[in-house]
């Protein structure tokens, strides 16, 4: 959906209303407003910044002398400060606004659970305790509730994105999403997994934890914030009451509430829709500097929030409290002061306590620089994400050198000495011999081990984070030079002697690597790429062949070039790799039966070898892998409804392998369950992406009753699935694969239309789409998949109009077109077995547009290779497949293979349009002259 402006000629600061706004209310008493033109405010704003840095002292005298100067500025510049006054005394940031009573919850019931009792309440909405009571099992759950009297569309968009994070995040140590849905008086709710624990701050105080034990816990809390990161996804509001710990010891991270994903990199945090319509939310307490002063943020500012939170569990105070407390002071002192050294903090404050002294002591050296680096101003000088501040950490527990801190020799020695006392102990003699020769060799091999930590983590971002940036203005050209320097890098560094950490960068690289080659249309480079990292994966799965992860990473790896190998249309290698990549996630499901993540790599991993059987024309393999798929499916949905439309997409396969095989009634059924199954989502009409599968499932079915004769009721279905996805392109126009599904929609009731003898329909809506069908073509690389169906389709429709009309078809795209595609094929990239029906469509029509216009060598020419394309697969090929191929043989003079063609598909259900075109050929006898002939009825 386009994202609405700001609001244009004002600009504003805390306690200025722009024009327009309702004016501020700001402790009990109506605020003035006082509204600053765009041309006056560049006037004021520096003088404004000049006197908020001059202490209180000197201001008077600043503006006494601007009163000289300028006595209107000084005037606007003094109401200014007078309302940032105001507005600090008021303390408005410390509190959340006041709530509409909701009280009366308690006992009511939503969906399948009864609310027991209010949890909380914040900003966003309010969180509730339940328990399911529809008799399927026992259990409470957290249901959290947007507040009626907030509901601005930019925090029902917050709210929404909520459930959308939490749905991408399974990890043991965060709050699981369970259900979404709307209550009837139209209040949006989550229902999340409950937690009974208090805050990770109190956890600690409360057991009088010592230094490693905090840090362990601290490490569960880092465990969640990387998994989240290797999603995409930043927290932004990191803080212990968002972190709670079960009495067990497990940690759970809550509330992503105001989460944002890192793939929406194209947009700026300062300048998002939420932004711009409820504020630049964060916590002060815990928010980074780039997050005060409204920059981007990155994974660098969960880090800068984790530093904070270890701070405070380490030290027992913030690291950078503000002098009067206020919230402006607190972000004020969050991006000028300097935090005080961990260990100095503990041990000022805990001067008179020999315990606290203690304590202060274990602070200092890593633990200070581990902190140190995790709160630094500039988000490049910090840790890059949550999995490199949890490594220093782990290496500080294991006495292990750490990042944070300068890799002297000196350093390095007292760790190894720290780590092997007893061994040293006994070998001091030794030591003393050849001490010179050990630190020129730890300093050497210290120093390359950093230089390649560098060059790969360098690698990684360029690859990553600037490719995130680069992606939205279609400029991953520029990464060309860097994943070459990559490749050649990795290809100088023997894979057999790095160790796990070193072989996952390369294999994490050589995803990304493939993965750019893949957006720009480079197939070869792709699979070349994804290759390598199959190798790579594979060497550490070889290290640790029971380790679950090794096994998933691997997994990816290979499924990613069967991804690739199908796309390319190598379908016997692609099928080589979907089953690899199911014996894999069988693996990890026997590994570990319990883990739902596991179970649906097995899904999908079904589904994907169900999918390339259907291109290779194995109706009935394609089916079974279908169904089974489907069986673990319906097992997971019951654990997680979040998945209920990979459910419903799983029927619609389903249908799909019926239609290869020829039961239409059994692939109709198959729809409708889809159907059924996305109507029972809660908020279905609503939901965007249900919506979209609506309009899917449509379309099929229009699809398939026309193959059953019933060409009313498929007209009905088309024109539903036209109107569906036509609503989803008006919200957003740039969303190509609305847009594509749109396409696939009205061609399809273009084609029911013409089958109707409807031209002037069927020539309006294919008039209709053909800028449409341009714009996805001109979007990427020429004639993929869905492209060579769509621009196949619409020539076909073409020339069926021009065919029933009596009307001129330009050839030259068309034949364009056909000799871009040969040459596809001529290079190894076959069509699978829905393309080589939609071409032969479209070669048919064609040939009998050339014949009518009197060009009968070139018409052949066109039937010959509709038989010579379908003549092979004969044997197993579709009715529609098998339709096309008669009557081109009936074109060609091969009257008798055409009739015993014919008889064969009347003996199925198909009963399309097209087989009533061939009985009525038939009927009219031999010879390329017949289709010419006007339709008769069989």
């Amino acid at each position: 959906m386009p994202q609405q402006s700001p609001q244009a000629g004002t600009a504003a600061v805390p306690g200025i209303g722009d024009a327009g706004d309702p004016a501020l209310t700001l402790g009990g008493g109506q605020a003035r407003r006082f509204v600053v033109g765009k041309t006056e405010w560049a006037r004021l704003s520096p003088l404004l910044d000049e006197l908020l840095d001059l202490p209180t002292s000197e201001r008077e005298h600043r503006q006494e002398a601007l009163r000289r100067e300028d006595p209107q500025s000084a005037q606007a510049l003094a109401m200014l400060l007078g309302q940032l006054d105001a507005v600090e005394r008021s303390d408005f940031l410390s509190r959340p606004p006041s709530l509409p009573e909701t009280a009366g919850l308690a006992g009511e019931t939503v969906g399948a659970y009864t609310i027991v009792r209010e949890l909380g309440q914040g900003g966003m909405g309010s969180v509730w305790l339940a328990r399911r009571t529809d008799g399927r099992y026992e259990g409470s759950v957290a249901i959290k509730f947007l507040n009626l009297g907030l509901r601005s569309r930019g925090l029902a968009e917050r709210f929404s994105r909520e459930g959308s994070i939490l749905a991408r995040l399974a990890h043991p140590n965060i709050a699981r999403l369970i259900d979404a849905g709307v209550e009837p008086r139209g209040r949006p709710y989550l229902v999340l997994e409950y937690i009974d624990g208090e805050p990770i701050d109190r956890y600690c105080e409360a057991r009088s934890l010592d230094v490693a034990a905090r840090v362990r816990v601290f490490l569960d809390v880092l465990a969640a914030v990387a998994h989240a990161h290797n999603r995409l996804i930043l927290h932004r509001d990191i803080k212990p009451s968002n972190i709670l710990v079960t009495p067990a010891g497990e940690v759970k991270l809550l509330d992503f509430g105001i989460a944002k994903l890192m793939d929406d990199a194209s947009v700026p945090t300062s300048a998002t829709e939420l932004t711009r319509l409820d504020g630049n939310a964060f916590t002060p307490q815990f928010a980074a500097p780039e997050q005060v002063q409204g920059g981007d943020v990155t994974t660098a500012t969960d880090v800068y929030a984790l530093g904070v939170l270890l701070y405070v569990l380490l030290g027992g105070s913030h690291p950078t409290p503000s002098p009067s407390g206020t919230p402006v002071d607190q972000m004020r002192a969050v991006v000028e002061i300097e935090p005080r050294r961990l260990s100095d903090a503990v041990g000022r404050r805990l001067h008179g306590d020999p315990a606290g002294r203690r304590f202060a002591r274990q602070l200092r050296g890593d633990l200070d620089n581990i902190v140190a680096k995790a709160l630094k101003k500039s988000p490049a000088e910090r840790y890059a994400n949550a999995a490199a501040f949890a490594d220093d950490l782990r290496r500080y527990l294991a006495d292990e050198p750490v990042a944070a801190r300068r890799d002297a020799l000196s350093y390095r020695t007292a760790k190894f000495v720290r780590r092997h006392r007893a061994g040293v102990a006994a070998a001091c003699v030794v030591v003393a011999t050849i001490a010179g020769g050990i630190g020129v060799a730890l300093w050497q091999a210290g120093e390359a081990r950093r230089q390649q930590i560098q060059a790969e983590g360098l690698i990684e971002f360029m690859l990553g984070d600037l490719r995130r940036k680069l992606q939205p203005v279609g400029r991953l050209d520029v990464l060309d030079a860097v994943g070459e320097k990559a490749l050649a890098y990795y290809a100088t560094q023997g894979s057999g002697r790095l160790d796990a950490d070193s072989l996952g960068r390369r294999s994490r690289a050589l995803h990304l690597i493939g993965e750019i080659h893949e957006k720009r249309g480079r197939l070869d480079d792709a699979q070349a790429a994804f290759e390598a990292a199959v190798r790579t994966t594979g060497q550490l799965l070889e290290r640790a062949p029971n380790d679950g992860q090794r096994i998933f990473d691997h997994a990816q790896s290979v499924y990613w070039v069967g991804y690739i190998a199908r796309r390319r249309g190598q379908l016997k290698q692609a099928e080589d790799s979907f089953g690899r990549y199911l014996d894999l996630a069988q693996r990890l499901s026997r590994l570990d039966p319990r883990n739902l993540d596991w179970r649906l790599e097995t899904f999908y991993a079904g589904q994907n070898v169900g999918i390339v059987y259907l291109d290779t024309g194995q109706a009935e393999q394609a089916l079974r892998s279908f169904v089974d798929a489907q069986r673990a499916m319906e097992s997971i949905v019951q654990a997680r409804p979040e998945h209920r439309l990979e459910l419903a997409n799983s029927h619609g396969w389903i249908a799909r392998a019926h239609d290869a095989r020829g039961d239409f009634a059994a692939a109709i059924a198959a729809e409708q369950a889809k159907v059924d199954v996305l109507r029972a989502v809660p908020d279905a009409r609503l939901n965007r992406e249900v919506q979209r599968l609506l309009g899917n499932a449509a379309f099929e079915l229009g699809r398939l009753h026309l193959s059953l004769g019933d060409a009313p009721l498929a007209l009905r279905e088309a024109r539903s699935a036209v109107e569906q996805l036509d609503a989803l392109v008006a919200l957003d126009s740039t969303n190509l694969l609305w847009l594509d599904q749109g396409c696939f929609a009205r061609l399809s009731l273009a084609g029911i239309e013409l089958a109707l003898r409807h031209r002037d329909a069927a020539q309006a809506e294919l008039d209709r789409v053909a800028s449409d069908i341009g714009r996805i073509v001109a979007a990427g690389p020429p004639y993929t998949r869905r492209q060579m169906l769509l621009l196949a389709w619409l020539y076909e429709l073409r020339a069926g109009v021009a065919l029933a009309g009596g009307a001129a078809l330009p050839t030259a795209p068309v034949t364009s077109y056909l000799a871009a595609i040969a040459a596809q094929q001529a290079s190894g990239t076959p069509l699978d077995a829905v393309q080589a029906r939609q071409l032969s469509a479209l070669n048919l029509l064609l040939g009998d547009w050339m014949s009518r216009e009197g060009r009968p060598e070139a018409a052949e020419a066109q039937w010959r290779a509709v038989a010579e394309r379908l003549r092979p697969v004969a044997a197993k090929a579709s009715a529609p497949a098998l339709t096309l191929l008669a009557r081109a043989e009936l074109r060609l003079g091969a009257s008798d293979a055409a009739a015993a063609l014919a008889t064969r598909i009347q003996a199925s259900p198909y009963r399309h349009p097209d087989l009533a075109a061939l009985v009525n050929e038939l009927a009219d006898g031999p010879g390329p002259r017949r289709h010419i002939n006007p339709r008769k009825k069989p």
